[in-house]
């Protein structure tokens, strides 16, 4: 039987933090879809490479630790050269306002979304470019998801479930009570997308071995210790901007299996590269089997 070609997903995340994903044990509901779900593993323990878009995208993209991670790093190729080098079809989809930080710059098929929209956008033509060819497939997802101040503009008013909310970005207006409600809005917003997304790959899994990672790119401060936002020095920066949300889903039950046995170890964005090389079967000098999850 021919192998079935693989189709993967990666969401990335936008200033999630762990602290308030209901699949991790926050108190208020702000997983309400996912939560449902036995064929997710929810990572509970994942640190992310930086505080700020800026370093941390970048590094969730390259074969360097984030101990070793510099700037200068970004000259080096990425994930998405990786990919597109041994065959594997790359789509990027952008909603984010800082934009890519030039990772997809090779990128043939991308798209970036103008001005504030839905994250929803992001799934848009999903299906049409799913069905365009037949080939290893890497869709890069990359959100706007929860980034402040503004907050209240992340969701639909279907999603204005957590009240009362903080609806300006003059935070110093707010409770910190409307500022967590808003913030958590994104968050079940968010639980939204990704659980669409989901159910886009399941529709294509009569062709495709298919794979879903999403994982935040850095968390937020939403008044903790008279803290806020993100994009303090690592060193001293607290969890809250950190210690960020991740979860994969798999076609493939074993991988699923091989991976819960995992779901509580301390993580991190280090990961990220070795684990989408393996789930490709790349075979490179770069692969790290130490840092693949799937081991």
């Amino acid at each position: 039987m021919r192998r079935k070609k693989k189709l993967v997903v990666f969401v990335v995340g936008e200033t999630a933090r762990a602290k308030n994903f209901s699949l991790g044990g926050y108190e208020k509901p702000t997983n309400p879809l996912l939560g449902k779900r036995e064929d997710i593993v929810y990572l509970s323990n994942m640190s992310s490479c930086g505080t700020a878009t800026a370093i941390s995208l970048p590094c969730m993209f390259s074969k360097f630790e984030r101990k070793a991670w510099e700037s200068d790093k970004e000259q080096y190729e990425n994930l998405v050269d990786v990919l597109m080098k041994t065959g594997v079809r790359v789509i990027w989809r952008d909603n984010n306002s800082g934009k890519d930080k030039n990772i997809a710059k090779r990128v043939s098929d991308a798209l970036y979304y103008k001005g504030v929209q839905f994250d929803e956008v992001l799934l848009k033509d999903f299906q049409e470019n799913v069905d365009k060819t037949y080939e290893d497939t890497f869709i890069v997802l990359h959100q706007e998801g929860s980034h402040g101040p503004t907050y209240f503009q992340r969701y639909p008013e279907a999603f204005k479930k957590f009240t009362p909310t903080c609806d300006t970005q003059d935070l110093e207006k707010c409770t910190q009570e409307e500022i967590v409600n808003t913030y958590d809005n994104t968050i079940l917003y968010t639980d939204y997308v990704i659980n669409q997304a989901i159910a886009l790959l399941k529709k294509n899994e009569d062709k495709y071995e298919t794979a879903l990672i999403y994982a935040s790119d850095h968390g937020e401060s939403l008044g903790e210790n008279g803290i806020y936002l993100h994009g303090l020095p690592y060193m001293i920066a607290p969890s809250e901007q950190k210690h960020v949300p991740a979860l994969f889903y798999f076609s493939d039950k074993e991988k699923e299996k091989s991976l819960h046995v995992k779901a509580k170890e301390a993580l991190s964005h280090d990961h990220l590269f070795h684990t989408i090389l393996a789930l490709f079967k790349i075979q490179t000098s770069e692969y790290k089997p130490s840092l693949d999850l799937l081991r």
